[in-house]
Formats: C-alpha cells, sequence, structure tokens
C-alpha cells in the first residue's frame, strides 16, 4: 500500500560511473502489508502440514521489481509528473512508458496495464506525429 514516507531521491555521496548521484529507494511497509504477510505465511505453514511437511521455513518476499509512483499520473502538473498519456508535464518530447505513472500499485502484477498503457500512448503519439503535433 502507498505510503507517504515511501520515496525516491538522489544519494548524497555515492555516484555512479559517469559521477551523478545513484538513486536511493527508501520504502516502509505498510502495516497491512505486514499483516498481509504474516496471514500469508501462517496460511501456507497450515497447509504444508496439513499434507505432511515436518517442518517449513518461513520466508519474506523479496523486494517489488515494480517501481510504481515515483512519476505520478495526473491532469494538474502540481499533483504530479506526467498527463494521461504518460507525456511529462514540464518536458513536452518526454514520455513515459511504465509502472512509474501509477499513483500506487494494485494487486496484482502490473506487467498487462502497463502494456495496455504503452500502446494507448504509441497510437496518441503517432495520432500527434501525423498531425505534427509532436
Amino acid at each position: 500500500m502507498p505510503r507517504e514516507t515511501n520515496r525516491v531521491t538522489l544519494h548524497p555521496n555515492r555516484k555512479d560511473q559517469y559521477g551523478q548521484p545513484i538513486p536511493d529507494v527508501h520504502v516502509d511497509d505498510h502495516p497491512n502489508d505486514i499483516a498481509m504477510q504474516t496471514h500469508g505465511i501462517g496460511q501456507a505453514d497450515a497447509l504444508y502440514k496439513s499434507i505432511g511437511a515436518k517442518r517449513t521455513i518461513p520466508r519474506l518476499p523479496f523486494p517489488s521489481t515494480h517501481n510504481m509512483g515515483t512519476n505520478r499520473m495526473s491532469e494538474n502538473p502540481r499533483d504530479g509528473v506526467v498527463n494521461r498519456w504518460g507525456q511529462s508535464h514540464d518536458v513536452k518530447n518526454l514520455f513515459v512508458s511504465d509502472g512509474s505513472q501509477f499513483v500506487s500499485s494494485g494487486a496484482e502484477n502490473p506487467t498487462l496495464t502497463i502494456v495496455a498503457l504503452a500502446i494507448r500512448q504509441a497510437e496518441y503519439i503517432a495520432g500527434q506525429m501525423s498531425k505534427a503535433q509532436v
């Protein structure tokens, strides 16, 4: 679940090979995320033991590989980074085609939604190019 304290900033000291600050990703689990993890681990333990497991070893999930919410989609530039087409409010010909434009993550893998938005975006860009708008 989204948390106001989750953020991506530039690392104050560490740099990449080009001398640029690297991203510093800070994520705190929401109490509901922790409750769901605890419940899921308990359910899995009960299932495995019901079919004969003598011992289970709980393991927390790996960190998410879908970064979301860092280029928030919004109609108003003061509320986000890109418009409904994934186009930057500040840089006319910059389009974002990934999950970062979501306000927050959903309950499932975002890949198909990202693909649908990218196809919609490509059609928009093609239409704008045919009108010489982009």
